[in-house]
């Protein structure tokens, strides 16, 4: 893992912070605000100690369990007429492992838990990625959205939101242990 300090070999005055502060600096491109989201959510669950495995079935692994994440906002860095709709992508896929050469050959959601991150922040002149307080995160079991919408490929935010209610990113952790050891102790009783 890199720390930003790092030169960069033949450009020894140029360190790995540098390239990060160019590649990285609009936070509103949906790509750097998605793995801002996911860090996150990362940050939240004590899962920051190691570098980000990409190309994993999933996108984290907490207490045992496999979360998907993902990201959205209303507000994209390039000019609007009017906030973005937000959908998210559910379908289930085939998975890549990243410690294996190979991928499933059948489609399933992999992951137990859901998690989506919104930038809701709908005003372009008052967007601030940086600020947690116009985040929100909802947490989704995958069975419930089997259940609801087995064959969907999307899922808005009228269904997300009648499915989980917004939690701050410092309820995070507290609200997925809960879920968790809810299922643990449906397993003893079961």
């Amino acid at each position: 893992m890199y720390w930003g300090h790092e030169s960069i070999k033949g450009m020894e005055d140029v360190k790995i912070k540098d390239f990060w502060q160019w590649t990285y600096s609009d936070m509103l491109i949906n790509e750097n605000r998605d793995a801002f989201g996911l860090f996150l959510i990362a940050n939240a669950l004590e899962l920051t100690k190691m570098p980000r495995i990409d190309w994993g079935k999933v996108d984290l692994r907490y207490r045992r369990k496999k979360i998907a994440v993902r990201c959205s906002g209303y507000i994209q860095s390039w000019k609007q007429k009017r906030p973005k709709r937000i959908s998210f992508d559910i379908s289930p896929k085939k998975g890549i492992d990243a410690k294996k050469e190979d991928s499933m050959t059948f489609r399933n959601r992999e992951a137990e838990l859901y998690i989506f991150a919104v930038l809701a922040e709908k005003d372009v002149k008052k967007v601030n990625v940086l600020d947690l307080d116009q985040w929100n995160f909802y947490i989704v079991r995958t069975s419930t959205l089997d259940e609801h919408f087995p064959k969907n490929r999307k899922l808005g935010m009228r269904a997300l939101k009648q499915l989980a209610g917004p939690l701050h990113q410092s309820r995070l952790k507290d609200n997925i242990d809960i879920l968790i050891d809810a299922e643990l102790t449906e397993k003893l009783i079961l």
